[in-house]
C-alpha cells in the first residue's frame, strides 16, 4: 500500500511510502482479532491461572506490535492512505493497542502492582475512558500512592464530579494519602467542574479568631451549623438591598447565614440596615473577624464539614452561591472527619507524575523516573558512540516486561540506533510500523529524518 498526502504530512519521509503489511496470525484484520481474542482470554484467566494471564496477554500485544494503517481505515479504501484516513487509522490502532495493554496489567496487577501501574498508564493515554483511569487508580493504590491515584481519579469528573464507582476508591485514596476527608474531596471537584469564574475552593480546616461571637449568643461554635454562610457586609452598604433579597434566595432554611461588618465597631450602622430590610440575620463580631476570614466585602465563606469544606463566592452571588451550598448539603460517604487517617498535615496537591521527557538524543527515557541503572547505561553507550551495544542494552531492558520500557518506546530507541549504525532503510521500517507511542510526534520526527526517497 501507500501512503500519501495531501498537506504537508510527517515531513517528505511519508510521501509514496510502501507499507509492509502485519504478518501475525494470517495478516491485517486476522492479526487484529487474534490479539484482542488473546486479551479477552488473559483476563478471563486471571482469578484461576495467572501466569498463563500473562503469557497470553504478552501474546496478544506481540501479534500487533506493527502498525498496519490499511487495517484499520475505512470500508471501501485500498491501495494507498491519505492523510487524515492514515490519522484515523492510528487513532483506532491505539484503541485496539489499550485493550491489550489493559489486559497485560489486569494479569499483572495482583503479582507486580509497579509493572501494572505501567501498561494500565499506557492505556489510559491511548484511550482515555473512565475505566482505564480506575484501573490506573487501583494500581497505584496498591502501591500506597494515594494522591496520585486521587490525581488520576480526577480525570473521570465530570459535570456532577466523580462518577458512582470512583467514590470507593476516592476514599481509598485520601486514606493512603493521610489527607482529612474523602467528602471534603468530592467536594472540591464538583465545585471545580462547575466552572464558574466567581468560585474559590479554600482548603480546611476553616479557622476564626477566639474572640469571635455572635451578636445573638456569647459564644461561637462552628458545628452549631451543618453549612455556615459568611456574608461580609460593604461598610458603604451601597448594594445591601441588591444583596439581601440575593441571600434570601440563594440560602435555604437549613443554612445558617452570619453576617460580618466589614470593619470592626460598625456593626451598630449594619444591623440598623439589615432591620431596614427586614433581615434578622446574627452578626459575627470580635477584632480582626473580617480580616481572618480573608473575604472581600460583598463575598460570602461557605463553610461546611465542620470546616474542611469551604469556599468563596464573589459578587454576582448567584448562580454560583446557591450551586455551592446545594453541593456541600451532600453526603456521599458516611464519615467522621477529619478521618482517623488523617496525618495532620496541610493537603498537598500536586499534578499526577508523568514519565520522563524525551532525552536530547531524541531517546525515550523509561516509564519511570529516575530510570533503572540498566537504561542508564543504555543510554551512555548511546551518547558515548556504541549505538550497537546501546540497542542490546535496550533490547535487554524491554525483554524483561516490567513495563520500564514499553515496545513501543524500544521501537524508537531501537530505530535510533540502527540509523546510528547506518541501518536506516530498518530504522525506517520499525519506525514506521510504530503507533502506538507516548513520544508518537518524536516517532514521525524521526523516521522523516532517517527516512529516505525510495519509492
Amino acid at each position: 500500500m501507500t501512503v500519501r498526502a495531501s498537506a504537508p504530512f510527517l515531513g517528505l519521509a511519508l510521501l509514496a511510502f510502501p507499507v509492509p503489511s502485519v504478518r501475525g496470525a494470517g495478516g491485517g484484520a486476522a492479526a487484529v482479532a487474534q490479539a484482542e481474542a488473546l486479551a479477552a482470554e488473559a483476563e478471563r484467566l486471571v482469578p484461576t491461572q495467572p501466569k498463563e494471564a500473562i503469557a497470553r496477554a504478552r501474546q496478544a500485544l506481540a501479534v500487533t506490535a506493527e502498525f498496519d494503517p490499511i487495517v484499520f481505515v475505512k470500508a471501501g479504501r485500498k491501495g494507498e492512505v491519505v492523510e487524515d484516513e492514515f490519522q484515523a487509522a492510528r487513532v483506532e490502532y491505539r484503541r485496539h493497542r489499550a485493550k491489550l495493554y489493559s489486559a497485560l496489567g489486569e494479569a499483572l496487577a495482583a503479582g507486580s502492582p509497579a509493572a501494572a501501574s505501567r501498561y494500565f498508564r499506557r492505556a489510559a493515554l491511548l484511550d482515555p475512558t473512565t475505566p482505564r483511569y480506575l484501573a490506573l487508580a487501583r494500581s497505584l493504590l496498591k502501591l500506597g500512592r494515594g494522591g496520585a491515584a486521587l490525581a488520576i481519579l480526577e480525570k473521570t469528573v465530570g459535570l456532577g464530579g466523580f462518577p458512582r464507582e470512583a467514590l470507593p476508591l476516592v476514599a481509598q485514596g485520601v486514606d493512603a494519602a493521610g489527607w482529612p476527608s474523602a467528602q471534603a474531596e468530592i467536594d472540591r471537584v464538583r465545585l471545580k467542574a462547575l466552572s464558574i469564574a466567581t468560585l474559590e475552593w479554600r482548603e480546611g480546616p476553616a479557622t476564626f479568631p477566639e474572640r469571635a461571637r455572635l451578636s445573638t449568643n456569647p459564644i461561637f461554635r462552628l458545628d452549631d451549623a451543618e453549612i455556615n454562610v459568611f456574608y461580609v457586609a460593604e461598610a458603604s452598604c451601597r448594594s445591601c438591598s441588591e444583596d439581601v433579597e440575593t441571600l434570601r434566595r440563594a440560602v435555604p432554611a437549613g443554612a445558617r447565614l452570619l453576617v460580618v461588618p466589614e470593619i470592626d465597631g460598625q456593626d451598630q450602622a449594619l444591623r440598623q440596615v439589615l432591620t431596614l430590610y427586614r433581615a434578622s440575620w446574627p452578626l459575627l463580631l470580635g477584632p480582626g473577624t473580617a480580616a481572618a476570614l480573608k473575604v472581600a466585602p460583598r463575598s460570602a465563606l461557605v463553610v461546611a464539614r465542620q470546616g474542611w469544606s469551604a469556599a468563596v463566592v464573589k459578587p454576582p452571588l448567584l448562580p454560583g452561591l446557591a450551586s455551592v451550598i446545594s453541593i456541600l448539603e451532600s453526603k456521599d460517604i458516611p464519615e467522621t472527619v477529619p478521618r482517623p487517617g488523617w496525618n495532620r498535615r496541610p493537603v498537598e496537591r500536586s499534578a499526577p507524575a508523568e514519565p520522563g521527557l524525551l532525552l536530547p538524543e531524541g531517546l525515550a527515557p523509561g516509564e519511570e523516573e529516575p530510570m533503572s541503572p540498566e537504561l542508564q547505561a543504555a543510554v551512555a553507550a548511546f551518547r558515548a558512540g556504541k549505538p550497537a551495544e546501546a540497542q542490546r542494552r535496550f533490547d535487554e531492558v524491554e525483554a524483561k516486561g516490567d513495563g520500564q520500557l514499553l515496545p513501543p518506546e524500544a521501537r524508537l530507541n531501537r530505530g535510533l540506533c540502527l540509523a546510528a549504525l547506518g541501518q536506516r532503510e530498518a530504522a525506517r521500517v520499525l519506525l514506521l510500523r510504530t503507533g502506538d507511542s507516548r513520544f508518537q510526534d518524536a516517532v514521525d520526527r524521526a523516521l522523516e529524518k532517517v527516512g529516505s526517497a525510495k519509492r
